[in-house]
């Protein structure tokens, strides 16, 4: 479908809305209408599926850590726990090891295949099908984990494995699209959408999490039991918000680039990262270069955090499942209030001081509960801790993609988002392995946390190198230009060609 730009008017009923490129506005258009911007929406219905994904796996992990333990002899019948400091080893490994292990397992895998689908998305029009294939096989196996028993719990942790890295793949296919989002809407609407992106997520969890806790308290079920209902409901879940949010992406999108001749598509994703390595050393890409190394360090230090969290809990507070689920559902409820926040202060400020703030404030929130919920031994007062992370968290998400979205120069959304996403796994392995190797040495959990949060830090020094912000958007404006020229000399007939095809689909898609 073909606007002129400021010209076109379509009139529904006795409302005429103006129409702007493939943005719609009516005068009242609420947040989760994004502006008209169709991938904007069905980033969001993806979002909240992959939210019931994160939730179900906190109890499929608790399940996982019971089920070894018990096959161990590291439980206590009696009183419905783990046994704490127990030295028995099933399968090589202790139980209290077993989530992290699988996490090192899962951040392997990803880092090696990764570039491979970025090789896909980025040489083929294939960006969508590539995201709906990931988000099918990723329900297959989580429909699959529904017969987690005390017979099966150590498969099931084998496809624990296999579902992290399809759901990397289903991000980097919708990562893709979130620069783009950005470039047409501007960098004031893109912080709201990040925001709201992040605290309907946040909700979606949230909900999930109460229907799981509630069914489980009025059923009183086990802790496998319980499981087994959580993936149950996550299975229909991912199904509606899947196809609710693919439907709205254009089924074939311009060609980043061509393959070379000689290449192999399954190979070109490694050569196309080194590319990005080198290009990223030049002098005028400083502002992605760091952000980049600062983006390796966080993501694995966030995401490792999160995933080893219920094993503290349960190892060292004696938690079981409802007690775990009661602990992330207050962690979510507190991330709306921090959404909101960086929304606030992001825009007094900017992504990059509002980024490192959220980080020093989540390692902060992160150790103090660790070390003083190892002292008092209170369990209330993990909920509290879960309110202080929730809030970072919150925080911490939606500046992190703003950031992104603002700095990636136009024509590169392909390339750099694929480059994102490999770079939030390329040592996705490494906190969670120390993390083992401390708990597997005998050393107290709570070391375990200090070394992952010390990952942040390192983040925050590399965002520390960064220019005033100004800065880093003139350096943005500055490689877009000379992009553009070095592009319209090589190769802008073939390009512009797959660019208007491209905005025709996505057009379609928002009418």
């Amino acid at each position: 479908m073909e606007v002129k730009e400021g010209e076109e008017t379509a009139s529904k009923g006795k409302e005429e809305i103006v129409v702007i490129g493939d943005v719609s506005k009516n005068g009242c258009c609420s947040s989760l209408r994004f502006e008209g911007v169709g991938t904007a929406k069905g980033y969001n219905w993806l979002g909240i599926g992959r939210g019931g994904v994160v939730m179900s796996n906190i109890f499929l992990s608790t399940s996982l850590i019971y089920l070894a333990s018990q096959e161990a002899g590291c439980f206590d019948y009696e009183e419905d726990k783990v046994t704490q400091d127990c030295d028995t080893r099933v399968y090589g490994m202790l139980p209290v090891a077993l989530i992290s292990n699988i996490a090192v397992i899962s951040g392997l895998i990803s880092a090696f295949c990764m570039p491979v689908i970025g090789g896909i998305i980025d040489c083929t029009p294939n960006r969508t099908k590539v995201g709906v294939v990931a988000s099918v096989l990723l329900g297959i196996v989580q429909t699959i984990q529904i017969g987690t028993v005390s017979s099966t719990w150590f498969a099931m942790a084998i496809l624990q494995a296999l579902a992290g890295f399809l759901y990397q793949g289903h991000v980097m296919s919708v990562m893709s699209f979130l620069p783009s989002i950005a470039r047409r809407v501007g960098e004031k609407s893109v912080i709201g959408f990040t925001a709201t992106w992040a605290m309907t997520q946040f909700l979606g969890q949230a909900t999930f999490l109460l229907l799981v806790i509630l069914t489980s308290i009025i059923l009183k079920t086990n802790n496998a039991v319980t499981a087994q209902i959580s993936q149950g409901i996550n299975v229909g879940w991912i199904t509606v918000m899947f196809t609710l949010g693919w439907r709205l992406f254009p089924w074939k999108v311009p060609i980043n680039r061509e393959l070379p001749e000689g290449q192999s598509l399954w190979t070109e994703g490694f050569r196309q990262n080194w590319r990005t390595i080198t290009g990223l050393f030049h002098p005028e890409s400083k502002t992605l270069r760091y952000y980049f190394l600062a983006l390796v360090f966080a993501e694995a230090a966030t995401n490792t955090f999160t995933t080893v969290a219920p094993t503290y809990l349960i190892e060292a507070l004696g938690m079981g499942s409802t007690e775990v689920g009661i602990f992330f559902l207050v962690t979510l409820l507190c991330s709306v209030p921090g959404s909101l926040f960086a929304t606030f202060f992001t825009r007094r400020t900017n992504p990059n001081l509002s980024w490192r703030l959220s980080m020093l404030s989540l390692a902060i929130a992160g150790n103090a509960g660790a070390f003083l919920l190892d002292t008092i031994q209170v369990g209330w007062a993990a909920y509290i801790w879960g309110a202080c992370v929730g809030f970072c968290l919150g925080w911490f998400y939606p500046t992190e993609n703003c950031f992104f979205s603002l700095i990636v120069p136009s024509k590169q959304e392909a390339e750099m988002s694929g480059f994102y996403v490999y770079s939030s796994q390329i040592l996705g392995w490494l906190p969670p392995l120390f993390f083992s190797l401390m708990v597997e040495n005998g050393l107290n959990q709570k070391w375990g946390i200090l070394v992952i949060t010390g990952f942040h830090l390192i983040a925050i020094g590399f965002c520390c190198m960064q220019a005033s912000w100004k800065e880093l958007i003139s350096e943005k404006e500055a490689l877009e230009s000379t992009k553009n020229e070095t592009r319209d000399v090589e190769e802008n007939a073939d390009y512009s060609e797959g660019v208007r095809e491209g905005n025709d689909a996505e057009d379609e898609h928002d009418a």
